[in-house]
């Protein structure tokens, strides 16, 4: 496997040395004391350590009396503000240490991660290339929580239907909120940015289980300078309001264009030739891929269809990458390689051995992310990548593996 990426806790001592909360970096439970998210054998009491929030001065520690549900919520809540803490100020030297945190307290809060990780005789990783990593997959099968969801995002299905659909169960909203902006302000627009925005994408209201939807009304909330509701809609894409939209555009102003990527592939193909030239200092940001449009592009293509489509150039647009299952995005400016945050980090494998890929080979997709501290850190994906100079080359699916993606609810 080859990491790419860096990240890293960003809670401090008086120092300035980057710290974990106080009774995570090395804890164990004999087995009574092991929390399951379905069964608790005895409402037994035990004694436990709860920080103060991380990066608050003069950190102090509270020894308080807990029932199970209470320690699970105490220590979710402890890793969740080191999350927060290292996504507001990373070092890189630090990443290892949360996520072989985060690991240890999933395995003990996280029943069916626990019984995934003994059988394959894991439970001790030396560090977070070895935290062993659930196949994408299982997150339709099991619900795979250390303790109650205040979120279940669901999956748009796959070309199977929605019976395949994904639940990622999130205990921790704050955290994916965070990553979310802190993501966006990286790649598309600075904090405190403001455009007017015209969306083809999943928003909540619309789509509540829609992680996407959640991340774009974030970003409206925090950068749109006053456009319209999304033209997709649960009905499928308002393309002649989309169109209308675009001919009202105020010239003097840039704006940005966020879209599931085969909602702006149909738009360009149903308006036959006709073009757009968005402002100066205009964005054109979409996500999903192909599926939902009638035919497979590469990547290059879908680039010369906006840049004839919409009058701009490659560096006006930004390709995001994200998955139900995970709280972290990747985003790709024109034709460059995706960079994942520092929070993420991101493995090629090879499919067959797990071992680790030469740069430049191509393999499967592993993903350690932070921000899915309540469910599952490590993730093995069907998705064929590699590392390249710059960042990691997104080359599609596994043969035979299922296409997926929120596209798919362009097709409606």
């Amino acid at each position: 496997m080859v990491g790419w990426g860096c990240g890293a806790m960003a809670a401090t001592d008086a120092r300035g040395t980057a710290t974990l909360p106080a009774g995570l970096e090395k804890t164990s439970r004999s087995p009574e004391y092991q929390y399951s998210r379905t069964t608790t054998s005895r409402p037994f009491m035990n004694r436990i350590v709860v920080s103060a929030t991380a990066g608050r001065a003069d950190p102090r520690t509270t020894m308080i009396e807990a029932s199970p549900d209470i320690e699970a919520s105490s220590a979710d809540r402890a890793l969740a503000d080191a999350v927060i803490a290292f996504i507001a100020a990373s070092s890189a030297t630090e990443f290892d240490r949360l996520a072989l945190a985060i690991h240890r307290y999933q395995y003990r809060r996280n029943a069916p991660y626990h019984r995934f990780v003994d059988r394959g005789g894991r439970s001790t990783p030396r560090s977070w290339r070895d935290i062993p990593a659930v196949p994408a997959d299982a997150f339709r099968e099991s619900t795979l929580a250390c303790g109650p969801a205040v979120r279940v995002y669901e999956s748009s299905g796959t070309t199977r239907g929605p019976a395949r659909r994904a639940r990622h169960h999130v205990t921790e909203l704050a955290v994916y909120e965070a990553a979310a902006l802190a993501g966006f302000h990286r790649a598309v627009l600075p904090p405190a940015t403001r455009r007017r925005f015209i969306v083809a994408a999943p928003e909540r209201d619309a789509y509540p289980a829609s992680s996407l939807g959640e991340m774009v009304s974030w970003i409206r909330h925090e950068h749109d300078a006053g456009g319209p509701p999304s033209f997709l809609t649960p009905a499928g894409l308002d393309g002649s309001g989309l169109a209308r939209a675009l001919d009202r555009i105020d010239g003097s102003e840039p704006i940005l264009l966020l879209g599931v990527t085969a909602a702006l592939l149909r738009l360009l193909d149903a308006v036959a030739g006709r073009r757009w030239r968005l402002p100066v200092g205009s964005l054109v940001v979409d996500t999903g891929g192909c599926k939902g449009h009638d035919e497979e592009l590469a990547r290059a293509e879908i680039l010369r269809r906006y840049r004839e489509g919409f009058g701009i150039d490659d560096d006006q647009i930004v390709n995001e990458y994200g998955m139900t299952e995970l709280g972290s995005q990747l985003y790709a400016r024109g034709s460059r390689p995706f960079q994942a945050p520092p929070w993420l980090r991101v493995l090629v494998c090879d499919p067959l051995t797990s071992a680790e890929c030469s740069p430049g080979d191509v393999g499967v997709l592993r993903y350690l992310d932070l921000v899915n501290v309540g469910s599952v850190v490590a993730i093995q994906t069907e998705d064929l990548g590699r590392v390249v100079e710059g960042g990691i080359e997104l080359l599609g699916r596994v043969p035979h593996a299922e296409a997926r993606g929120c596209s798919l609810l362009a097709s409606v």
